[in-house]
């Protein structure tokens, strides 16, 4: 997810360079609202890798790939551009029959990739993942990039709530981003005594099981939220004043949706997926850190400033 959130950027400096540009974009089914509420991609094509892996020789698999392989191929691209580097990727690239660009075998993050592309290019693992993106674009479409900050055009990012609604992202795919539940009852018992309401938001029963731990120990100022696929969390949180949440997908889109946005880095340099976007943001933690309950409600009081 956060791949995807991380690639917006580059719709806006290609629409800025190459008049009458064709965008469409292929991802994976579960992110494609991301996408689809965008106004800068003509197309939204869906894939389901992730199911695929699961029976990939059983007649339906192979029958949803000949079909997607079978629309990619009428599309007749000028060009396709692997933004994400890997295997997998890579190979749903290669459906499309049209030349290939995509990071060498230096700058990739899975080298095998690297050989299924027409046309590879270097750049530099140091940089961020927007700028990654928006750099290998540059490079294999010719221009330079814009000046200015990266842009992320999303549908509904200047919508808001004039009350205090605040939603909590607690829950990841890696137990080592867990921000401790004791400090995120700690953090939202603050909030509520600042007049503050807390939503809490889930995917899967282990995650719910958290949520409501938190929400009990908060009290009335805070509400399990049911279960929302991408989109419906994105107009969710469009409504909101303030994000607090973890390194994961949502918190990066909701930090690129403009949303006042604080970010509790656990195990990954903040510096090479930091919080994008228009509005206020701050980013606390990185490697083997764990942030301070008190570090985080500053950081809460300073994105909340105008």
């Amino acid at each position: 997810m956060g791949d995807v959130v991380h690639a917006i950027p580059v719709l806006s400096d290609i629409r800025k360079n190459i008049r009458g540009v064709r965008i469409d974009w292929l991802v994976e089914e579960p992110f494609a609202d991301i996408v689809r509420n965008t106004p800068l991609v003509d197309e939204t094509i869906v894939c389901n890798i992730r199911k695929w892996r699961k029976s990939l020789f059983s007649k339906q698999t192979r029958d949803e790939i000949a079909a997607l392989k079978q629309k990619l191929q009428q599309k007749n691209y000028d060009l396709v551009i692997d933004l994400q580097g890997l295997i997998k990727s890579a190979a749903v690239s290669k459906l499309t029959s049209s030349p290939i660009a995509g990071y060498d075998k230096n700058s990739i993050r899975e080298k095998v990739a690297s050989w299924f592309y027409d046309k590879t290019y270097p750049v530099s693992k140091k940089l961020s993942a927007v700028e990654r993106n928006r750099k290998l674009t540059a490079q294999a479409l010719g221009y330079l990039i814009p000046e200015g900050a990266p842009v992320f055009d999303f549908l509904f990012s200047e919508e808001n709530n004039t009350g205090k609604q605040a939603i909590f992202f607690v829950n990841t795919s890696r137990k080592t981003k867990l921000w401790p539940v004791d400090n995120w009852v700690q953090l939202g018992n603050l909030l509520k005594e600042d007049g503050w309401k807390i939503f809490l938001a889930w995917a899967t029963p282990e995650e719910k099981e958290r949520v409501e731990k938190i929400r009990l120990q908060i009290g009335d100022s805070a509400s399990v939220l049911a279960k929302m696929s991408i989109g419906e969390l994105m107009r969710f949180v469009a409504g909101c004043n303030l994000v607090v949440g973890l390194d994961t997908g949502m918190t990066h889109l909701s930090s690129a949706m403009g949303k006042p946005t604080v970010g509790i880095f656990r195990d990954y340099p903040v510096e090479l997926v930091p919080l994008m976007g228009n509005g206020k943001k701050i980013a606390l933690g990185g490697v083997n850190s764990c942030p301070k309950v008190e570090d985080v409600y500053s950081a809460v009081k300073e994105v909340l400033q105008k």
